[in-house]
């Protein structure tokens, strides 16, 4: 048993350092809690817990370096907006297959991907783009609370920075606090409704504040086109995955 939670240890370190570098980790601990016997809830719950360790180590790796959006407005409204989808997200967990979503999720996707590597003046913001743009972010953080898959990662950056006038790497630092309020509030709703192993929760949360601050400060290091790229391989590799458990 030991053994299994040092496993925990190291997938969730792993993982998590991809998720510092390419904004997602996910398509390794999906199918993992699976393996080590959890039910989808059980997992959904432990990778909350985990994530609150991914995404405090990645806030620690963004402070300082100027990445953070200097509007305080849109700030506290994309977490509002994320506080009201997560509270909501979590209980179509056991009403809604995943498995219904997997093909669309996938095709936008690689959809999207062009739009992430358009040059910025190609695209004139506009009241209009910024509604759509946040209805857009909505269904996605809505969806992203009960459907664990790294192919969330490139959509919502791509809101981001297409719709919101954000650099990937502002967006990354924004879905890094917008990310720790859904854990917040997946894990609260989920461990009240039974799904906790602690243990592996504790070990997860370990590696995962380890491995996403080690990613995180590499991918600020190497700059805005890696983290492009980082971002869309990431999104390709746990799009793919997520198609394949």
């Amino acid at each position: 048993m030991e053994l299994l939670y040092l496993a925990t240890f190291l997938v969730a370190f792993i993982s998590s350092i991809l998720s510092g570098l390419a904004g997602g980790g996910g398509f390794m601990m999906a199918p993992y809690w699976l393996i080590a016997g959890m039910t989808p809830a059980q997992g959904a719950a432990t990778g909350a817990f985990m994530a609150l360790g991914m995404g405090g180590g990645s806030l620690a790796a963004f402070k300082g370096t100027g990445h953070f959006p200097a509007n305080k407005k849109l700030i506290i409204a994309l977490l509002a907006l994320t506080l009201v989808t997560s509270l909501v997200g979590p209980f179509f967990l056991h009403t809604i297959s995943a498995e219904t979503f997997k093909p669309i999720l996938a095709i936008l996707t690689f959809v999207s991907l062009p739009f992430l590597f358009l040059k910025s003046k190609a695209v004139q913001a506009s009241r209009r783009r910024t509604g759509i743009g946040t209805v857009g972010l909505g269904a996605l953080l809505l969806a992203s609370s009960f459907i664990t898959s790294s192919a969330f990662s490139i959509l919502i950056a791509i809101v981001l920075t297409r719709s919101l006038g954000l650099t990937i790497l502002q967006g990354t630092a924004m879905r890094r606090l917008m990310g720790l309020v859904q854990s917040v509030v997946i894990f609260i709703i989920l461990t009240t409704l039974g799904n906790f192993l602690w243990l592996h929760a504790v070990f997860a949360l370990i590696g995962g504040i380890i491995g996403s601050y080690l990613g995180t400060r590499y991918a600020i290091k190497r700059g805005e086109m890696f983290a492009k790229y980082a971002l869309a391989a990431g999104a390709v590799v746990g799009t793919v995955a997520m198609l394949l458990v």
